[in-house]
């Protein structure tokens, strides 16, 4: 009786040290309607039912006006160290940095909370007490870099980036899009292979904000991974290292 108590006990936690962090929006700090006074509806920021940005498809029925031509400086000038081409974020990416480009206004939504709000140009609802556009600031705008720079990328890792590229030759340092990533928190069957994969993470092959974030993760930084990137986790899934 004992020695099966402590085989239940170990399978325990063996599953937990597997469970792949939960999404939870309301309890992290993308929950923004903690610091307006405008409203309490936590989707409103980046979603909206009715009125949404019909020109954007990055993410679903987004709320927030978006120029898409924006041209961002990238990682490396344009080329890896490898060689593989950088292009410009996705329009997945392009969501994030919406809030994150440091030039958006966090605050700006199409359509406001009820009736009559709507507008293509965005207005904005009260954040941090104005209703003036508020900025993320440096850090965490990334596309702002260090250097105070606008829609500037070139010291984050690349995104709108192929990843491995061509699978007849492919770069010894990223392993393979099969590669099992069992614990993470990933959206859905991407690539076909059974079970959770890297393949799950790129989105039309290529990395982009969202295959090392999920935005609803109750989670450290929100990492997929769930674990802040513990001992370079988050890392060395893809790079064999």
């Amino acid at each position: 009786m004992k020695v099966r108590a402590i085989v239940g006990g170990i399978l325990i936690i063996s599953a937990s040290s597997f469970a792949a962090p939960v999404e939870d929006i309301r309890n992290t700090v993308h929950n923004l309607a903690t610091y307006s006074t405008d409203t309490d509806e936590v989707c409103v920021f980046c979603h909206t039912p009715h009125g949404s940005n019909q020109a954007f498809t990055g993410a679903p029925l987004w709320n927030k006006p978006i120029d898409t031509t924006v041209t961002f400086q990238v990682y490396g000038g344009g080329t890896t160290i490898g060689g593989t081409t950088v292009g410009q974020p996705g329009d997945v990416s392009r969501a994030c940095l919406s809030c994150h480009d440091g030039v958006s206004g966090v605050n700006t939504v199409i359509n406001l909370p009820g009736s009559g709000g709507w507008n293509t140009s965005g207005s904005n609802l009260n954040y941090r007490g104005s209703n003036l556009p508020w900025k993320m600031p440096w850090p965490f705008a990334v596309g702002k870099n260090g250097n105070g720079g606008n829609y500037d990328l070139r010291d984050d890792h690349p995104v709108g980036v192929v990843y491995r590229g061509d699978e007849t030759n492919p770069p010894a340092s990223l392993k393979p899009t099969n590669t099992d990533i069992t614990g993470w928190n990933i959206s859905g069957d991407k690539d076909g292979n059974p079970g959770p994969t890297i393949g799950d993470l790129l989105r039309n092959g290529k990395v982009e904000c969202v295959s090392c974030h999920n935005p609803h993760l109750n989670a450290a930084r929100f990492l997929r991974s769930g674990d802040g990137n513990a001992y370079s986790n988050v890392c060395l899934t893809c790079h064999g290292k």
